[in-house]
């Protein structure tokens, strides 16, 4: 019995549909290279093609193939999560001959060890991200990727640091008559911190980046790294370290940027911050982007320094 497939007929409204796929496809996906760390890994991908407007539906299975091919293929080897990433965006192209442009996303849990002192290892979790897009020009694919992290850390709050200092002084002041204003200055005064989330993309379509540079840039943006194991010691040198370095989100998104700039990238490198700060004191969530590329940083720092 023939059965008329009618994702082939054309919709009852005519547009163009941007992008349209299916996502949350888990597979695992063998050895990863982070760095010079080989990491066996679970990746969870999203897989998109765009739909010209005279198509009603496309075959998704044509869009869970490429995955499981790909994978197939990379199998037993250690590769970057991109590559797959823009392996498997060309191939759903080829498979869907109507597309132009395709999106393929990827996503993944890594952990690297930190050894916290004297002998005390953790072990800290990030989410590696892969992003490709190919685009079809006659029978030539031009493909993007871009790779990233997002690390937690902590934030200080600078606004209510300073505030305190002065509730500090004033009351030093009244109870014992002297000047404690350089003293309480240099003191870890409290104010109030919150985990902050920090996820940074480097276009790596003509360069090349080590994934563990991203984490390091990450954490050392913040005020203060986080660490799954903390004894009491530790646990204090976190906070202090956290308050010396008061920071709001934007200042982390602008030192992310800043060291983001410095890596061995191109100018036109595309530089993507995102920084969500869950907020301690209120009910909702900070959040800063920025979205450049190496060059314009570049030049900004450079024309500040000549000012």
């Amino acid at each position: 019995m023939y059965t008329p497939d009618i994702k082939d007929e054309q919709p009852d409204v005519r547009l163009h549909i941007r992008l349209v796929g299916i996502d949350g496809v888990r597979i695992p996906a063998g050895q990863v290279m982070l760095g010079n760390l080989r990491v066996i890994m679970t990746v969870r991908f999203g897989a998109f093609i765009d739909l010209p407007p005279d198509r009603r539906g496309i075959h998704a299975s044509r869009n869970y193939e490429p995955i499981a091919e790909v994978i197939k293929e990379y199998e037993g080897k250690v590769f970057k999560l991109e590559d797959m990433a823009a392996d498997i965006a060309v191939s759903l192209l080829k498979k869907h001959e109507y597309s132009r442009r395709s999106y393929v996303k990827a996503d993944a849990t890594a952990f690297y060890e930190t050894k916290m002192p004297p002998e005390h290892t953790s072990y800290e979790s990030f989410t590696i991200h892969a992003k490709s897009y190919a685009t079809r020009e006659g029978r030539v694919f031009s493909v993007k990727k871009m790779v990233g992290v997002t690390v937690m850390g902590m934030t200080a709050c600078p606004c209510a640091l300073e505030s305190i200092k002065e509730i500090c002084k004033e009351e030093l002041v009244n109870f014992c008559k002297g000047d404690f204003g350089q003293i309480v200055d240099k003191l870890p005064i409290a104010t109030h911190t919150q985990r902050c989330s920090g996820t940074l993309f480097i276009d790596v379509s003509e360069d090349e980046v080590d994934v563990m540079e991203l984490v390091r840039i990450v954490n050392e943006s913040m005020s203060s790294t986080t660490r799954e194991l903390l004894k009491r010691n530790d646990e204090a040198d976190v906070v202090m370290r956290a308050v010396k370095r008061a920071r709001f989100i934007e200042d982390v998104a602008r030192y992310m940027a800043r060291a983001a700039s410095e890596l061995k990238i191109g100018d036109r490198c595309t530089i993507l911050v995102r920084v969500r700060s869950m907020e301690s004191v209120h009910g909702h969530d900070m959040m800063a982007f920025i979205k450049t590329t190496a060059g314009e940083i570049r030049r900004a720092l450079a024309s500040q320094k000549h000012k």
